[in-house]
């Protein structure tokens, strides 16, 4: 069995898949201010799947910008990122679900996020520090096995979430090229008003990456990410993720000599068909470039998992993303 963990904002997401990378189980711990944190991840899994027949897990943590491969945890430094600077809540349930899975015996690799030290990434991308976080490439692998399902496989889609965090990835030949991301519910890039307010002291740096988003700019609660979001905050998730894809697709056009074979859309809002039908406007929109596909619940953790089969069966690479010396037990072909 292998686990995947998905570090998201609203909770730690974890998938088991068996041998042949079909999901087995599913669950998630939410995050929150009130938790007194006197619970065991290891129990909790221990419910789903028999801790002791986990082949390997895989976590991404945060911004993931440290490192630059799939690497054994016991290597990682400061859990991957090269300072929290505001990046993600400080509940602690994440920090919480690496440090026990660090000091646990079991086999447990570490994914980055999309950052400029991948080798893959096309040159224009490798200008910015950071594009997404960790979590974002284990949506990426998930797409890909899906569309082994859907389209006979692909390797050249888009890959493109809307959620808290919203962003699209680029696939080309199986790796990830790029990715784009600009506004989400949680997240979005810093204008000049929110600069102004971190240069005077009246924000800092947690507020500055936590309330650039359209909760914060339009005076909702964080806990509104929760639950289903009012129509207002629906409108602009559907709009940032229309942005994000299109934003992709003069590289998948013009970087490339096969066009486009699929998009494929996660994330819990991706799914929402009431009080706005996110879920359709955002196919038939999509439908007129390439074939569009929508996961389901839980396809981040798969992916993370399916990312922790890879590694374990000894893959060279993952979307690109090199995998280094991990601790392997499965004996399994790639």
């Amino acid at each position: 069995m292998f686990v995947g963990i998905d570090h998201s904002t609203t909770g730690m997401k974890v998938a088991v898949v068996d041998e042949d990378g079909e999901r087995t189980g599913s669950f998630k711990i939410e995050r929150s201010a009130d938790d007194p944190f006197d619970w065991s991840f290891l129990d909790i899994l221990a419910d789903h799947v028999a801790v002791e027949d986990v082949e390997m897990a895989a976590i991404g943590y945060s911004y993931g910008d440290g490192f630059s491969s799939i690497t054994d945890i016991e290597s990682i430094e400061g859990r991957g990122v090269v300072d929290h600077i505001g990046a993600g809540h400080s509940f602690g349930t994440g920090t919480l679900v690496y440090d026990e899975l660090k000091r646990s015996a079991v086999p447990t690799v570490c994914f980055p996020g999309v950052h400029d030290d991948l080798p893959s990434l096309h040159p224009y991308f490798r200008h910015y520090s950071n594009l997404t976080g960790a979590d974002k490439v284990a949506m990426t692998r998930y797409a890909k096995r899906r569309l082994d399902e859907w389209e006979d496989g692909a390797d050249h889609f888009i890959a493109a979430n809307t959620s808290s965090s919203s962003m699209a990835t680029l696939v080309q030949d199986g790796e990830i090229r790029g990715a784009f991301t600009w506004l989400a519910l949680i997240h979005a890039h810093p204008d000049m008003e929110m600069l102004r307010r971190l240069r005077d002291g009246d924000q800092d740096y947690h507020d500055c990456y936590m309330q650039s988003g359209v909760l914060a700019q339009r005076d909702y609660d964080f806990e509104a990410v929760k639950g289903t979001p009012d129509p207002e905050l629906l409108e602009m998730a559907y709009w940032a993720t229309l942005n994000h894809v299109y934003a992709c697709l003069p590289f998948a056009r013009h970087v490339h000599d096969d066009p486009l074979e699929a998009i494929v859309l996660s994330g819990r809002l991706s799914r929402i068909e009431d009080p706005i039908d996110v879920r359709g406007r955002l196919t038939d929109a999509f439908e007129d470039i390439v074939p569009t596909h929508v996961s389901e619940r839980f396809g981040t953790a798969t992916g993370a998992a399916l990312i922790a089969r890879d590694a374990a069966v000894g893959a060279d690479d993952v979307l690109g993303i090199p995998v280094g010396e991990v601790p392997r037990r499965a004996e399994l072909s790639v």
